[in-house]
């Protein structure tokens, strides 16, 4: 990860013609990233004044923690992506603004470096689903036990509370038989 801290770009080494960056057996991401499979993939730098187009491809795979069953499970992740760097000067912090669709894929750089490592994370935590599921159908843990229901098939009973309208589904159905 040390080495990877200073894995970046000056603004004046990016020529006009633009540059492509290769990687490859990225493991070390930093902690809060477990990656299962290498990444590799690719950025294109293309400079339009200040601003810097970056083109991306990564393939790889990470663990997650499902949100239902909390077992840890493998997620691929492969994707081509697409942002528009902007010097950190230019951003008025003072103003607030709503931002337009077309301003969503922008980013910041600072000092004129742009930091490869920070691009290549960012892109894999805007991969990760909110809802992180091991699987569609996970069946999560039981509340009572603790068991992981995608293994075993527990004892406990689950009774569901009754809401409000138990009482009107119990006339209907009194209704339905006559009575």
């Amino acid at each position: 990860m040390t080495a990877l801290k200073n894995w970046g770009i000056s603004l004046e080494e990016i020529p006009l013609e633009g540059l492509k960056v290769e990687f490859s057996e990225l493991t070390d991401l930093g902690e809060e990233i477990k990656v299962a499979e290498p990444f590799t993939g690719f950025f294109y730098l293309k400079k339009l004044g200040i601003d810097v187009e970056v083109i991306g491809y990564l393939k790889g795979s990470i663990i997650l923690d499902c949100d239902r069953c909390l077992s840890t499970y493998i997620f691929k992740i492969e994707k081509k992506w697409s942002i528009e760097l902007k010097p950190i000067k230019t951003l008025n912090l003072e103003e607030e603004k709503e931002l337009k669709e077309d301003e969503m894929e922008v980013n910041f750089y600072e000092n004129n470096w742009i930091s490869f490592l920070d691009l290549l994370k960012e892109e894999i935590y805007l991969s990760i689903p909110y809802k992180k599921l091991c699987k569609e159908d996970c069946k999560g843990i039981c509340p009572i036990c603790g068991t992981n229901l995608n293994e075993v098939e527990c004892e406990c009973k689950v009774t569901k509370k009754e809401t409000p309208f138990a009482v009107l589904k119990e006339l209907f159905q009194n209704l339905k038989k006559g009575g």
